[in-house]
């Protein structure tokens, strides 16, 4: 295995997977189905076969151990991108909260110190998920694309 196609193909994929999976409005959907942790799983797979180019095959250990690498790459990046976005999300969160609990309460608050306590709680999710997801994708991804042994 390649340790430089491995790391190229894990950043990449997971710079992805961080930057939309964190955009404001995106990161709605990445909250409830992980999409973009799929997506960055089974992209590392694919951009680590393009720098291989006919290289040896990955197995479908490697392959998950590329998506789990990915998804702790996304996990890093996606902290930047919420500090850089949350002045927006952060009012997108309050509307959405207080449709759900019209009392007002909104646990969601504007400044510095909230918006790095959100990132903190962000991270411990996205790093377990992320990981998690993306290396279920990267292991279907490598199953499904090793070349099948001529019969």
């Amino acid at each position: 295995m390649n340790s430089r196609s491995f790391f190229l193909s894990a950043l990449i994929a997971g710079a992805i997977t961080g930057f939309l999976g964190n955009l404001p409005i995106l990161n709605l959907i990445n909250c409830f189905l992980c999409v973009f942790a799929w997506v960055g799983g089974a992209l590392s797979v694919i951009f680590y076969r393009r720098f291989q180019r006919g290289g040896p095959e990955l197995t479908n250990g490697q392959g998950a151990g590329l998506g789990a690498v990915s998804g702790f790459f996304g996990a890093v990046i996606g902290i930047f991108v919420f500090l850089i976005t949350s002045f927006i999300s952060t009012p997108i969160f309050n509307s959405l909260y207080q449709i759900f609990d019209p009392s007002g309460n909104s646990p969601f608050s504007s400044g510095v110190g909230p918006a790095f306590l959100s990132a903190g709680v962000f991270f411990c999710f996205n790093a377990v998920l992320y990981t998690a997801f993306s290396a279920i994708s990267a292991l279907i991804t490598t199953s499904i694309t090793n070349k099948k042994p001529a019969a």
